[in-house]
């Protein structure tokens, strides 16, 4: 029996990638899962899963829509009873630029924020009073090492990221307010800031097929996924709070929990 068994999860953007990595490595645990993407293959994994012995909901569903996102977290909770980790993982990413043309920058801003930001918004605002009443829970937000670096490095990304950056610098503004503001429900709410981990999407954001020596220095959806394990299982006496940067030619591990600083506004 593991310290996870029997506890519930939500993972948004589970299709493939980190999403996909996380729910394989949670229901090794014992754990639960509902699973939502806009992705069909979405139901390969929950067919995969379940072949494994896993008990899996899965539904198609965008994160940026209020109504898909209150649906699914609704049934989840109706299938599971209580949620014990939301995994806000869905994202995406467009190359964008200041001189963009008006009408493309607007559709652009449109959905990188919508699913990299609103949906993190409603995802978190969705389960929280739920966590709240069952007594506690783990909220972990997608972030991404743009706005958490590798010591001696400054923030942001590439030159074509400028709207994919600004909406992954607001989920820090949720991560470090819902983590003051539901301590006392018991609720821990962190970020993970994760440098180049192989998924569709970076793939996708390349362009061309990568060289086997970059893949190998890539992180593997699997490796965030321990690490997932290792910041549950710190269980309700953990580090919240925290932005946890992952970077590649670094160790991929917790790093050591840090004292909080004061706060200006009580």
């Amino acid at each position: 029996m593991t310290l996870l068994e029997g506890t519930a999860a939500i993972i948004t953007g589970a299709a493939n990638g980190i999403g996909a990595g996380m729910a394989r490595v949670l229901a090794g645990e014992g754990v639960s899962l509902a699973l939502c993407d806009i992705a069909p293959p979405l139901h390969d994994l929950a067919a995969e899963l379940e072949a494994d012995g896993a008990s899996v909901m899965a539904a198609e569903a965008d994160v940026s829509h209020p109504a898909d996102v209150r649906r699914f977290v609704d049934a989840a909770i109706e299938r599971f009873g209580r949620i014990h980790t939301m995994v806000s993982n869905a994202g995406t990413w467009r190359a964008t630029y200041p001189t963009d043309p008006w009408d493309q920058a607007v559709d652009d801003f449109d959905v990188l924020v919508g699913t990299n930001l609103k949906g993190v918004f409603l995802c978190g605002r969705a389960i929280a009073p739920h966590m709240a009443e069952m007594g506690g829970g783990n909220i972990v937000n997608i972030a991404t090492d743009h706005i958490c670096p590798p010591p001696g490095y400054n923030t942001g990304g590439g030159t074509r990221m400028d709207v994919y950056d600004a909406s992954k610098w607001g989920i820090n503004g949720f991560t470090q307010a819902w983590s003051r503001v539901l301590a006392s429900d018991g609720i821990r709410v962190n970020a993970f800031c994760m440098d180049a981990t192989d998924s569709k999407m970076i793939r996708g954001a390349l362009g061309i097929t990568p060289p086997q020596e970059l893949l190998d220095r890539w992180m593997r959806p699997e490796q965030i996924a321990g690490l997932l394990v290792d910041l549950l299982e710190e269980g309700p006496d953990g580090r919240t709070g925290e932005n946890i940067g992952i970077w590649l030619d670094h160790e991929v591990a917790l790093p050591p929990r840090v004292d909080p600083l004061p706060h200006r506004f009580q």
